[in-house]
């Protein structure tokens, strides 16, 4: 499944202890100057209906990628609280979807976190959410 990915230069599968992470994946991420990007080649089981990649997966991705902001600033274990995502184009089978993703804490053990996705200089969805720490850094 990773080969089959073909993921862009730099990019390495991540380590997910989810099973349900590894069923959607591969996903993989890369470290640049900007920060970490994630992303994942859209595959025929991740379509829709309607020839395009999935709300659902688009959704599946995104908290997966908001996640990897919240790790710049706390220690697992975290869950999602809220998320919100705007779709605002279609990606298709075949395309590399990537995005990124900042969190800044909000106090209260929350951290808030923004994120883009994009297919090659698309804008595809954005998404915001609200993370809980379980356990918070000391």
């Amino acid at each position: 499944m990773i080969a089959k990915a073909n993921p862009p230069a730099g990019y390495l599968p991540i380590l997910s202890n989810s099973p349900f992470g590894w069923e959607n994946g591969p996903i993989f991420e890369r470290v640049t100057d900007g920060g970490k990007e994630r992303g994942f080649r859209i595959a025929e089981r991740h379509i829709n209906a309607g020839g395009a990649c999935h709300g659902g997966m688009i959704m599946t991705f995104a908290d997966i990628l908001l996640a990897t902001a919240v790790f710049d600033i706390a220690d697992p274990p975290f869950v999602t609280v809220r998320m919100t995502t705007d779709f605002i184009g279609p990606a298709y089978e075949g395309e590399w979807l990537s995005g990124t993703a900042t969190a800044e804490d909000a106090g209260e053990g929350m951290v808030a976190v923004k994120g883009m996705m994009m297919v090659e200089g698309r804008t595809i969805a954005s998404a915001s959410g609200l993370f809980k720490v379980i356990r918070l850094r000391p």
